[in-house]
């Protein structure tokens, strides 16, 4: 069985598949629906036609779902959903907002498990993850 990926905020289903499909909104206010990769470290991306963002931009996730704020509490740059395994095990999963930033963090409680991406050095300050 695969890992499910599950809104922060409405512990929905977020993923169809190998895509964790969420809101996307760019610096202009626009919005779109952007396609990442269930693999952790796999920084593919699709986004719906007509939606564009630019290498650096930030971007905002938003549940698909409940359309909560995906933003991290404690760090607007990054973004906070929840991966479930096979055995209902759970764990924090933090993305950047950035396009084109290739950051993960997988968590469980506050220690964490995981790192992927070549941009983990600027977010090594241990406080954003305090209030996932």
């Amino acid at each position: 069985m695969k890992n499910k990926y599950l809104c922060s905020h409405c512990k929905n289903e977020i993923n169809v598949d190998d895509e964790i499909v969420l809101i996307a909104k760019n610096n202009l206010g626009e919005k779109g629906l952007v396609f990442l990769k269930t693999k952790l470290g796999d920084y593919s991306s699709k986004f719906s036609s007509g939606f564009s963002v630019a290498e650096g931009d930030k971007v905002t996730f938003s549940c698909p779902i409940c359309h909560h704020n995906l933003t991290n509490k404690k760090n607007n740059q990054l973004a906070h959903f929840i991966q479930e395994d096979e055995n209902k095990k759970q764990f924090h999963i933090i993305i950047s907002q950035i396009y084109g930033e290739n950051y993960t963090y997988k968590l469980e409680e506050q220690k964490i498990v995981e790192t992927f991406g070549d941009h983990l050095s600027r977010y090594q300050n241990p406080d954003w993850f305090l209030l996932v």
